[in-house]
């Protein structure tokens, strides 16, 4: 969660990059909410 957080704090957005067949994973989720929760604009492929 840490290592998230910081890096979070030194990027404008995220690019989301989901496996069709295994949907996305609780790390994905996790990342999302953060990104989301510190007003990130989040690209979703």
């Amino acid at each position: 969660g840490g290592e998230v957080e910081r890096i979070m704090n030194m990027v404008d957005g995220v690019l989301l990059l989901v496996d069709a067949v295994d949907g996305p994973m609780p790390q994905t989720k996790f990342v999302l909410r953060q990104a989301l929760r510190r007003g990130h604009r989040a690209i979703l492929v």
